[in-house]
């Protein structure tokens, strides 16, 4: 039986969570879909085809029933929520969203509820467009830097090795809010970063 296309991306988002991005390649999917090496292509000719729909198919989940409807800002910081939760679902999901830049259903339903709530907080297409651009690179940075926290040791070793590092003599500001640099980062740090962008949203 020929294999479906929701059928290779369902099996490659599963391999992703058990192997992670790097180790995620078309042999490996290939056997642990139970197929011949290159059964795959017939879908996807390339592992970014690939990725592209990976991501595509994590972005269903963003723009599905989204209500645009009630304070602009309010329902564009929850778009980006969202967003940071989806990715956050799955092992190195921020990693496979960075870098790809594909014109599929969800990614321009998604796209263009960014501009539309931008465009009615005030901004001009450009700015808009822009600020979105801007969001979105927030909220991928923070998230792969979530989930590479993940792989740090669970004993707190990172941690006290940056305290240790830091001299009160030459970094006094860093000293002082040592105990507020997060790792791994916390929902807070997020909501934060979120409403300084959110706060500079003013049109130019």
């Amino acid at each position: 039986m020929r294999l479906s296309r929701e059928t290779v991306v369902s099996g490659a988002l599963d391999l992703l969570d058990e192997a992670g991005l790097d180790k995620l390649t078309m042999r490996r999917l290939a056997d642990a879909l139970g197929v011949q090496n290159g059964a795959t292509y017939w879908h996807f000719r390339t592992k970014r085809m690939l990725l592209e729909a990976m991501a595509e198919s994590l972005l269903g989940a963003v723009v599905r029933d989204f209500d645009v409807e009630g304070e602009w800002c309010e329902r564009l910081a929850e778009l980006m929520r969202r967003l940071r939760a989806v990715l956050l679902s799955r092992r190195d999901g921020a990693r496979l969203f960075s870098g790809l830049l594909f014109a599929a259903p969800n990614a321009l339903a998604f796209g263009e509820l960014m501009v539309t709530l931008l465009r009615r907080g005030g901004l001009s297409a450009r700015d808009a467009v822009w600020s979105g651009d801007t969001l979105v690179y927030f909220v991928v940075g923070h998230t792969v830097e979530e989930q590479a926290a993940r792989e740090l040791p669970a004993d707190g070793a990172k941690t006290r090795e940056l305290e240790s590092a830091v001299d009160p003599a030459l970094h006094p500001n860093t000293a002082e809010a040592i105990a507020d640099i997060p790792a791994p980062h916390h929902d807070d740090h997020f909501e934060y970063g979120l409403a300084v962008i959110l706060r500079g949203l003013t049109p130019s």
